[in-house]
């Protein structure tokens, strides 16, 4: 007599054929093969994509609030969600697990599983994913498996070379070091390329400009003035591609005054500028001190196009160089301006 546990047949792992693949060899090959799809969706649509997967999650707001475009809009996702469930269901191994050295097979018999099976398998994978216990049930489960193995019959198991579905089984040569070599690399290569398209990324903004006239009102020989809308766009680059960033882009009315102030004494001066609605009534107020140099190139007025929306039709802005609450000069942008730049 012994203590020695005996599971029943249909419980324990099969007797022959490659071990059982551990959990967290199983992880990697998740985590790679996350990253070929989530690299492709950010080459085929940007920052704002939402990519598909093999091991589905119940993600919460994992967007940030920014409207994303689902992947079933692209073609070129669907294929490739459909070229990994086939190449798992027909070789057992997407790249991600080829690296990772996993192989997905029928629990009967040990072979590549075939694309339906492969595809419910995945369907399967949203009972995993309420609160993540299927995905851990392989680290107590007697034969490793997930509730989708379970649902589908399938075993992860630890080999880079199963046996050829039964469809291809006729074609298949005898193995080859070399060739499975060729193989592994090509594997490697994809799964690298997945990771930096999915993990690495550098946010660079560019500033378009145009010039906005800035009408002058009251004229003197101390200031000069110019005006321009400013747009501030943001791209993503990963490696050598960009893309156009989830950041909005910003857009902004920009009065740049020079003041020759020869009046030392001021201790009085400052810009003042206003956003006046159709009836000339003051919206918003502006208020920038200058600093006491005699001649001074003044930081920009800078007005976000949602102030200027919030005047409502018609708008204008003034701006003033005030010394001692006199304004020595003054200039006016309109919104028809406003709306010539940017049309132009």
């Amino acid at each position: 007599m012994t203590d020695t546990e005996v599971l029943p047949p249909d419980l324990a792992p099969p007797a022959d054929g490659p071990p059982l693949a551990s959990w967290l060899r199983r992880v990697v090959a998740a985590l790679l093969d996350g990253s070929i799809l989530g690299g492709a969706t950010w080459i085929v649509l940007g920052p704002g994509g939402s990519g598909p997967s093999l091991t589905p999650t119940f993600d919460v707001d994992a967007t940030g609030g920014v409207d994303v475009v689902g992947w079933f809009t692209s073609p070129w996702l669907v294929g490739l969600l459909v070229a990994m469930l086939a190449l798992q269901g027909w070789t057992g191994a997407t790249p991600g697990k080829r690296v990772a050295g996993v192989a997905v097979v029928r629990v009967s018999d040990g072979l590549p599983v075939g694309f339906l099976a492969s595809a419910l398998r995945v369907v399967a994978h949203v009972l995993d994913a309420i609160f993540l216990i299927g995905y851990l049930r392989p680290l107590w489960n007697a034969r490793k498996q997930t509730f989708a193995d379970s649902i589908v019959g399938t075993l992860a198991v630890e080999t880079r070379e199963p046996p050829a579905h039964p469809w291809f089984a006729r074609f298949r040569r005898e193995r080859s070091v070399w060739r499975s070599a060729v193989v592994n690399v090509a594997a490697i290569v994809v799964c690298a390329l997945g990771v930096a398209f999915s993990a690495s990324q550098t946010t660079t903004g560019s500033v378009q400009t145009s010039d906005v006239p800035c009408v002058e009102g009251v004229q003197t020989a101390t200031a000069s003035v110019a005006g321009s809308r400013e747009v501030l766009a943001y791209v993503d680059q990963r490696l050598w591609l960009t893309r156009p960033s989830t950041d909005l882009s910003q857009t902004r009315l920009s009065i740049g005054w020079t003041w020759y102030d020869t009046d030392l004494m001021s201790v009085d001066r400052m810009v003042a500028t206003d956003i006046l609605d159709a009836d000339g009534q003051v919206v918003t107020e502006h208020e920038q001190e200058p600093g006491a140099r005699s001649i001074a190139v003044l930081d920009p007025v800078t007005i976000e196009a949602a102030d200027l929306e919030n005047a409502g039709r018609g708008w204008t802005v003034e701006s003033r160089l005030v010394s001692n609450g006199a304004t020595v000069a003054s200039c006016m942008v309109s919104q028809e301006d406003w709306d010539s730049a940017g049309q132009g």
